[in-house]
Order: structure tokens, then sequence, then C-alpha cells
């Protein structure tokens, strides 16, 4: 299992790339509850907020490939709100310069990201 935290990102919670192929990855998120960004987004009512799902899907890739660098958010759909008290599963998949994650929880789908890579010059 390799883990990727950075201090350059909205936020260090752990991604957890468990499995790596070619044209694939997985990867757990346990967002932390504790985290500022959940008392202010929403007080009562946390949710967490979009740009952190993208950076764990972007995380996850420049772990397997740290070469790549993001040229393109191809698109970015939220599909259910999530609270932040449940594992999210980014499962990855790649092809050519498209990388096409899906966010779930329980197998559900929370979030749809695609990015385009390009190699660092």
């Amino acid at each position: 299992m390799n883990t990727l935290t950075t201090a350059d990102c909205a936020t260090t919670v752990p991604v957890d790339v468990e499995h790596i192929a070619p044209d694939t990855i997985v990867a757990r998120i346990r967002p932390d509850l504790d985290d500022p960004v959940f008392a202010g987004h929403y007080p009562g009512f946390p949710l967490l907020p979009g740009v952190h799902i993208f950076e764990f899907v972007h995380r996850a890739v420049r772990a397997v490939a740290p070469e790549l660098v993001l040229t393109e958010i191809v698109s970015c759909r939220f599909l259910l709100p999530f609270r932040g008290d449940d594992e999210l599963v980014v499962t990855i998949r790649r092809t050519g310069d498209l990388w096409r994650g899906e966010v779930a929880v329980a197998a559900v789908p929370v979030a749809e990201v695609l990015l385009r890579y390009g190699n660092e010059e």
C-alpha cells in the first residue's frame, strides 16, 4: 500500500493506494471529521467540500505517476453529498491521457471526475 500526504493540498488526509495496475488505481480515504473544514461547511450538517473530492482523485493519480502534470479538469460531477462519516473508495481508470475517477461510499457513487494529464517537461 502506498500512502501520499502533502502539505500543499486543501487537506492532508492520507490517500491510501491499494491497487495499482497499468490502467487502474484503487484508493481509500477516510476524511477526518475533526478537520476544520467540517466546522464551517456546514455547522450541524457537515459536508465534504467538492475540492477535497477532486483532490483525492488527483493525489491518487500522482501517487502512482508523480511525473504527470495535471493539464485539464475535463469534468467533475457531484452526484450525492458526502457527510464525512464513511470511507471513500476511489476507482480510477486511464484511457490515454484521460483519467476517469469514480468516488463511492459503500459502492454508491458520490462523484465522477475526469482529468487530463501530460508529462513534466
